[in-house]
């Protein structure tokens, strides 16, 4: 296609074929017939003498568009098409500034909601800031206080610890000091025996007899007189004997055993 031109005086025209002449005598196009008298005796009374513009069987030639009719039509055919390009763009460009618009509505109200969240937030790090710090207080002020109990129940041990010290540090003293009261004494006894009485003698004036007993008497000092009777238990040689199996077994050596320390008690009471 020829791009349209823009020119300020008339548009030349890029056709070699050189334009049809119109006569300037003839009409350029078709003229309305003026009717007069049908003739010029008497007729028509009052009116001017009627004439024909061009000769009578004159045909009106057919007018065909020139090459600068062309021309401007497809100028204006470029410039419609461009101006419907123009048009496209500025309607996307106008949706485009609507969304921009529309976006930076959102980006704003984003924003703002970002600001309010974060404000929010900032007041919750700054409420658990100061709960952390008062707890923290509490917990230093407690800390304090059992460290205050701690050492004064361990000054109180330590207190009593050294009252106890002291008290049997004084009963060790005393006696310590009785023992060597004591000590002396009975070292005072001694040496007061060893001046009265030579080494070699007594030191008791009267000797000290033991009653001596007979083998068989230290042996069974309880019978006594009653030898005789104890003649009645049975000799061990005698006395039944115990395997040491079954419950029945240990029961019998138990009623056994029972029977001879009865026996052996009635025996010592007569």
């Amino acid at each position: 296609m020829t791009p349209a031109l823009e020119t300020e005086g008339p548009v030349a025209s890029t056709s070699s074929k050189p334009a049809p002449e119109v006569s300037k005598d003839k009409p350029k196009g078709p003229q309305k017939k003026q009717r007069g008298p049908k003739n010029h005796q008497g007729k028509g009374k009052g009116k001017a003498n009627w004439h024909r513009p061009y000769p009578q069987g004159y045909r009106i030639p057919k007018l065909e568009p020139s090459a600068v009719d062309n021309e401007i039509h497809f100028v204006q055919s470029n410039i419609d098409v461009k101006i419907g390009k123009l048009d496209a763009k500025l309607t996307k460009i106008t949706l485009d500034i609507n969304d921009l618009k529309k976006n930076d509505k959102q980006s704003a109200e984003m924003h703002k909601s970002l600001i309010t969240t974060l404000e929010l937030l900032a007041n919750t790090c700054d409420r658990i800031e100061s709960k952390y710090q008062a707890q923290d207080d509490e917990m230093e002020d407690l800390s304090i206080l059992n460290i205050n109990d701690q050492l004064k129940i361990l000054k109180d041990h330590v207190l009593e610890i050294a009252k106890n010290t002291n008290q049997f540090a004084t009963h060790l003293a005393k006696s310590d000091s009785e023992r060597q009261k004591l000590k002396n004494e009975i070292i005072a006894n001694v040496e007061q025996i060893h001046k009265n009485y030579e080494p070699h003698m007594p030191r008791h004036s009267t000797p000290l007899t033991e009653e001596k007993c007979s083998a068989k008497e230290s042996l069974t000092p309880f019978l006594g007189e009653n030898v005789i009777s104890a003649k009645s238990i049975p000799k061990l040689e005698e006395w039944p004997k115990f395997s040491g199996e079954g419950e029945y077994n240990h029961l019998e050596f138990i009623r056994t055993i029972v029977m001879l320390q009865e026996d052996f008690t009635y025996l010592i009471k007569l």
